[in-house]
């Protein structure tokens, strides 16, 4: 149970990261005008892109935090499961901008 709740938060972090905090007067905007300037391959992962951050994140944070009892298989079920959860979200902000 604790992997799905920190999934979620890594899922939620990534996202308001991307999203939020580099948009357009916020405390990050210098960083996300940075990374456009650098190559896509290089920029994504470091904040334009949100899967790619949230798979950063739960690629880091599932090593550091289970490191002494370490699975492959829930390594990337863990993984997995954040993106997608980054889908979600992806889909409900739509979803709210639809009715805006």
């Amino acid at each position: 149970m604790t992997l799905l709740y920190d999934s979620i938060l890594l899922a939620i972090t990534a996202w308001v990261y991307v999203h939020i905090l580099m948009d357009r007067g916020m405390i990050l905007e210098w960083w996300g005008k940075l990374l456009t300037r650098l190559p896509e391959k290089i920029a994504d992962p470091l904040g334009l892109c949100e899967y790619c951050v949230g798979g950063q994140f739960a690629l880091w944070y599932y090593l550091y935090y289970n490191l002494n009892e370490y699975s492959v298989v829930n390594h990337i079920i863990f993984i997995s499961l954040t993106i997608f959860l980054i889908e979600v979200i992806n889909y409900g902000s739509k979803a709210v901008k639809l009715k805006g």
